[in-house]
């Protein structure tokens, strides 16, 4: 009876031993899941502000991107302003221009024409003198009834128009008298032209005034349009670094010296219409680097700017490879625009640019194959970051290099 009640309360010990070693392995396993569940949710947390941040940074993003197309529209809008100022400043020059000659010529016309005056009125004198004499004697051999009638002229113009009245003077008397009325006349209408042209010289000069006055206008208002646009141009620059360093995605920045500008690309057309290689430009091209990512295409920027190339960024020093075999027709070394850049002519009116390069291993007149380097990536010249701008040309032109590599 003893054995039999040892053996129960044995077993029930024995239960109690296991469910209490289950009820403890459970909790155990109840706790774990817990922490499990809270640093999950504590993970999530985490990743919830992380993504936050990120929304915030690709709104703040976003937001500079437009800032930055604004100031591009702006910009373009500036020079095209710009262009239209210079415009208007040429062309009011050339009127000044105009306007001073023909004030100089007319100035030189008076000149003359008084000369022909003076010159006339002297011839006037003189017939008039001789005229006079003749009075006289007529008035000594007792023609007084002529005399009174010329002396009681209140003018010479009026004795003249009465000449016709006088009736004794002799033939030589009228063919004096003739010639004074004919040189009054000449000298009427001398002295009448010669206003005319006073009064052009007049209305001439109020005129050069007036185009003196809006050129100086538009001087300024082209000095303070210049101003601005290299005040957007910096700050439009600024920006550009900005979302370069952010995103590694280099680009040109914007050079407002556009007479320098125009100064380089007219220099490489020079140079490639001098090659003498002209054709259809039909062949393929290798890319010229060893990356074939894009981070800018052409003809234009993501803001709508023109871009005449395709830019693959790479790191400094990274090799810049000729994109097929070819003549190398032009080497530069620029601190602006392209930068150090190299030109290379490949036959049937197809050449290739590369630009903005830390060093240069080839010179002008070289032959080059395709897939040599020819040069190391850089960001020389107008831009925001290492990489290689990479044009394609066709006699001159820009074309698109994606429909070549």
């Amino acid at each position: 009876m003893f054995k039999s009640h040892y053996k129960i309360i044995s077993l029930i010990m024995c239960f109690a031993l296991v469910a209490a070693t289950f009820s403890f392995s459970f909790s155990a396993q109840a706790k774990s899941t817990s922490e499990l569940q809270n640093e999950r949710e504590q993970i999530q947390d985490e990743i919830n502000a992380a993504q936050s941040h990120i929304d915030e940074l690709e709104k703040e993003k976003a937001q500079t991107q437009e800032y930055l197309d604004a100031l591009m529209a702006k910009i373009n809008l500036l020079r095209d302003k710009l262009s239209t100022l210079e415009a208007q400043r040429d062309s009011l020059q050339a009127e000044i221009d105009a306007i001073q000659a023909k004030i100089e010529k007319t100035e030189q016309e008076l000149i003359k024409a008084q000369q022909e005056i003076d010159k006339k009125q002297a011839e006037f004198d003189d017939t008039y003198e001789l005229y006079c004499q003749r009075l006289k004697a007529m008035y000594v051999s007792g023609t007084a009834s002529t005399l009174e009638v010329l002396l009681t002229c209140p003018d010479m113009s009026t004795m003249l128009t009465r000449s016709q009245m006088i009736n004794s003077v002799s033939k030589q008397d009228s063919k004096i008298l003739d010639d004074l009325m004919k040189k009054m006349e000449e000298i009427e209408k001398k002295k009448q032209e010669f206003e005319i042209k006073r009064n052009e010289l007049s209305k001439d000069k109020e005129n050069l005034e007036k185009d003196k006055n809006k050129l100086q206008q538009s001087i300024n208002e082209i000095d303070k349009s210049k101003s601005e646009l290299d005040s957007q141009a910096a700050e439009c620059n600024a920006l550009m670094r900005k979302l370069s360093s952010q995103t590694s995605e280099y680009m040109e920045i914007i050079d407002t010296n556009e007479d320098r500008l125009r100064q380089v690309e007219d220099e490489i057309r020079a140079t490639i219409s001098n090659a003498g290689s002209y054709g259809s430009g039909s062949g393929q091209l290798r890319y010229p680097t060893d990356s074939s990512m894009i981070s800018a295409g052409y003809p234009n920027y993501s803001s709508g700017s023109y871009h005449g190339g395709v830019d693959f960024p790479v790191s400094t020093g990274s090799n810049i490879y000729a994109a097929s075999s070819g003549v190398v027709i032009k080497v530069a070394y620029l601190n602006y625009s392209y930068g150090y850049h190299i030109i290379i002519d490949h036959g049937d009116g197809l050449s290739t640019l590369y630009a903005h390069n830390s060093q240069i291993f080839v010179s002008t007149g070289q032959s080059v194959s395709a897939g040599q380097v020819i040069a190391a990536a850089g960001s020389t010249g107008n831009s925001t970051g290492p990489h290689c701008h990479f044009e394609v040309r066709v006699n001159g032109n820009r074309v698109n290099p994606m429909n070549y590599l």
